[in-house]
C-alpha cells in the first residue's frame, strides 16, 4: 500500500470517528432536552454507534 494510499484511509477514518462521536454527542443533547431522566452517556453511546454503523455501512457498500 502507497504512503497517500494510507494517509488517505487515516483522513477518512479521523472524520469518521469526529462526525460519530460529535454527531452522537449533539443527537444526544437534544434528546436529553426532552428526556431529561435518561442518562446523557447512554445517549451518546447509543447514538455514537448508531452513527458510525451506517457509516460503516456506507463506506462498505461504496457510496461515499
Amino acid at each position: 500500500m502507497s504512503g497517500h494510499g494510507f494517509t488517505a484511509w487515516a483522513v477518512l477514518a479521523l472524520a469518521w470517528f469526529a462526525g460519530a462521536f460529535g454527531g452522537g454527542a449533539a443527537l444526544a443533547w437534544l434528546y436529553k432536552r426532552l428526556h431529561p431522566q435518561l442518562a446523557f452517556y447512554k445517549l451518546w453511546a447509543l447514538w455514537t454507534m448508531l452513527l458510525a454503523g451506517v457509516a460503516a455501512l456506507v463506506i462498505g457498500w461504496g457510496w461515499v
